[in-house]
C-alpha cells in the first residue's frame, strides 16, 4: 500500500548539489522558484527515488554535529538516505576517482552488510551500502 515518496534536503547552493547528486545518477526533473528568490525547489530522480532539494535565501546552518555519524546517530531525528550499490569496492573507487572526498573508510555494519558515509557539499551524510 505505501512506499517511500521522496527525500528532501536543505542546502545552501543548489546548482552546486544538483552537480553533486548528478554523479551518482540523479536527473533533475522537478524545479520551482518563489516569485521573491526567497527558496528554490528542484526535484531530482534516480530510479524511483526522488530527492527533493530545498534551497532558502536565508538558512541556518548544519551543527557540526550532523555532519558525522559518531555524534550525529545519538540524537533524535532522520540521520541520513543511502544509496545501494552492487559492488562496495567499486563505489569506494568511483567515489575516491571523482574527488567527492579524499578518502573511504569501508565497514561492515552490525546486520552484516558493507557500507561507509561520504558527506555532500554541505555536509548532509550520505551512507554507500551494498545491496543484498
Amino acid at each position: 500500500m505505501f512506499n517511500i515518496n521522496h527525500v528532501a534536503i536543505s542546502v545552501t547552493n543548489v546548482e552546486k548539489s544538483i552537480e553533486f547528486y548528478k554523479k551518482f545518477g540523479f536527473k533533475e526533473f522537478k524545479s520551482w522558484k518563489a516569485e521573491d528568490e526567497s527558496i528554490k525547489i528542484n526535484m531530482l530522480k534516480l530510479n524511483n527515488t526522488v530527492l527533493e532539494i530545498f534551497c532558502y535565501k536565508e538558512y541556518t546552518d548544519l551543527p557540526e554535529t550532523a555532519k558525522a555519524t559518531v555524534t550525529d546517530l545519538p540524537i533524535l531525528g532522520t540521520k541520513h538516505f543511502a544509496l545501494g550499490v552492487q559492488n562496495i569496492e567499486q563505489a569506494k573507487e568511483f567515489v575516491l576517482q571523482n574527488s567527492i572526498c579524499e578518502s573511504v573508510d569501508i565497514k561492515i555494519g552490525r546486520l552484516g552488510k558493507s557500507y561507509f558515509f561520504i558527506n555532500d557539499p554541505d555536509g548532509i551524510l550520505v551512507e554507500i551500502i551494498e545491496n543484498d
